[in-house]
């Protein structure tokens, strides 16, 4: 038996020693505390910020400070209720005393049952009351088979993985610094008056934009009651939305679609439009406050990465290292793990080819975790075929350009 098998034998164990519907009591309310402190907390900040504004004046540091405490406070909340949606899914999962997955427990019982909800609206056959709901945008997907959808979405690009991702069925407000009124500390007298800075705070409401993807099926394939349906248009459709996604948080103009990573941050121009030095990846990243250079990631590219891949630094030694496979990332330079997306422009005249930060702080996703579906029946029957239509809704946008440096390439002619 391996150590695996053992663990395993040992949750499942535990799982029978405290029954499972306890602790989904237990972490639903876990989680709801979480999510209700983080309202009293963002109110604390809107309070703040009010005060300030009722007053006619600016904040003070010590309303600065307490805002910057406030922040981090969510922040730690936020990681603290994806880890506790994470940690659910983990206990929603049964097994058996050998380690293995229990093919009939609840969660696989509900997703396997959420798949055949998908696939009989698919066919045109009869749902039961209340198997799927309806809206103005469409029919709504059991949460389950979304829940999976966004899963596996957000896993397919790199990119939506990196930046921080909220999942809200409205408009989510981010309070943040205004860049030009940043908050200024500094040391004060024993008997000397402490003076306010001119830090101000604005909101960015990040909305929601519509995302398609567009399946065709045969009507042959779809009357195959054995074929897997609901998990074909799923394959067809993700990957597409992932890149798609991906393309808006890079460079999206912020019309009807995310505003990309590339419309702001701390900027750095590259001598030439043709090529990059070894001196310059040393530059970029002193480029990034220390703060937040802990965390930082590169995005290029993959003709820039096979580029810097050629560079060697004094000792003729190359700055990139290979990595494994198994660890998300190709490799690293500079100890920071490199990430590649081909929505990454190439080196060339005004061009951006590389993005370095700590994107989780720099960039904000506000992902809705319901989803819809419209079959298109009659727009493909002289084809033989059916439409199916996928429809996501989310939004991002930077809030934060002191969190990233974005390269750019200068101007070749005119």
């Amino acid at each position: 038996m391996t150590v695996l098998q053992s663990a395993a034998q040992q949750h499942c164990k535990a799982a029978f020693l405290y029954p499972n519907d306890q602790n989904k009591e237990e972490k639903s309310m876990n989680l709801k505390s979480l999510i209700e402190k983080r309202g009293q907390l963002t109110a604390q900040m809107n309070a703040i910020l009010g005060k300030a504004k009722e007053e006619n004046r600016a904040v003070s540091d010590e309303e600065a400070a307490q805002f910057e405490a406030l922040d981090k406070e969510i922040a730690d909340t936020d990681r603290s209720i994806e880890l506790e949606k994470r940690a659910q899914k983990v206990n929603d999962t049964g097994c058996d005393l050998d380690g293995g997955s229990n093919s009939d427990t609840d969660d696989g019982e509900e997703k396997r049952a959420a798949k055949d909800i998908v696939s009989d609206f698919i066919r045109g056959n009869e749902l039961r009351a209340g198997e799927m709901t309806t809206s103005t945008t469409g029919n709504i997907i059991p949460s389950e088979f979304s829940q999976d959808i966004i899963h596996k979405f957000t896993e397919l690009s790199g990119i939506v993985n990196r930046v921080s991702v909220v999942n809200s069925a409205g408009t989510y407000k981010q309070i943040v610094a205004d860049n030009d009124n940043k908050i200024s500390a500094g040391w004060t007298g024993e008997i000397e008056e402490i003076t306010s800075s001119a830090a101000k705070f604005k909101t960015i409401e990040i909305k929601h934009h519509k995302l398609t993807a567009l399946a065709k099926l045969s009507l042959e394939v779809i009357n195959q009651n054995a074929f897997d349906i609901a998990t074909e248009v799923e394959n067809q459709t993700l990957r597409d939305m992932a890149v798609k996604a991906e393309t808006a948080i890079i460079k999206g103009t912020g019309t009807d679609q995310p505003k990309g990573l590339v419309k702001s941050g701390t900027a750095f121009t590259l001598a030439s439009a043709a090529a990059i030095t070894a001196d310059e990846i040393v530059k970029i990243f002193h480029s990034l406050k220390s703060f937040y250079q802990q965390d930082a990631a590169w995005i290029m590219s993959n003709d820039t990465l096979c580029a810097v891949r050629l560079l060697k630094d004094g000792d003729s030694h190359y700055i990139f290292h290979q990595n494994d496979l198994t660890s998300g990332y190709v490799g690293t330079i500079l100890g920071k793990p490199v990430l590649v997306s081909e929505a990454m422009d190439n080196m060339g005249s005004e061009a951006h080819p590389i993005l370095f930060g700590d994107f989780a702080r720099a960039y904000k996703v506000n992902l809705n975790p319901d989803m819809s579906m419209q079959i298109l029946n009659e727009k493909y029957a002289e084809y033989g075929m059916k439409g199916i239509l996928t429809i996501m809704w989310l939004d991002g946008q930077p809030v934060n350009e002191d969190a990233y440096v974005v390269a750019s390439c200068p101007k070749v002619g005119g």
